[in-house]
């Protein structure tokens, strides 16, 4: 089962769209992985990816947000850190040189797929909405 771009997920931000796209296209990798039983090896490359991503992609939509003074930036900051912490935790829990345990793997494809669902498609939407309200555009 592989996760589907669609418009309603955009935010309105070139920059933020392209790097949420490249968030679905890993989890994507991921996925293929896990349903052709290569879902261990897979793993550590995609928490490789978001070590990367997180650190991108968190900095600018926060950098936005306090730019345009979005009133629930905080808020919108602490689920990302609560993100970093959660992918930090599953970081934690791998053996270097050792596979990941099918139950790493669950747990993983689990907390993604239900960032992937809340968060963009709640929080960052709501922030495109508080975009739109303000008239900010990528050309901005």
């Amino acid at each position: 089962m592989a996760i589907s771009w669609r418009t309603e997920l955009e935010i309105g931000v070139t920059e933020i769209d392209e790097q949420h796209k490249h968030l679905v296209e890993s989890f994507n990798v991921f996925l293929r992985a896990c349903r052709d039983g290569k879902g261990s090896s897979e793993l550590l490359r995609l928490m490789e990816f978001l070590d990367e991503y997180v650190i991108k992609h968190f900095n600018a939509e926060e950098k936005l947000q306090i730019k345009l003074a979005y009133p629930d930036h905080e808020s919108h900051r602490l689920q990302h850190l609560g993100f970093i912490k959660r992918i930090q935790e599953l970081k934690n829990q791998l053996i270097p040189e050792v596979p990941p345990e099918i139950n790493q793997v669950i747990s993983t494809n689990s907390m993604l797929l239900d960032w992937l669902v809340k968060h963009i498609s709640g929080s960052d939407k709501q922030f495109g909405r508080y975009l739109e309200e303000v008239g900010y555009s990528t050309s901005n």
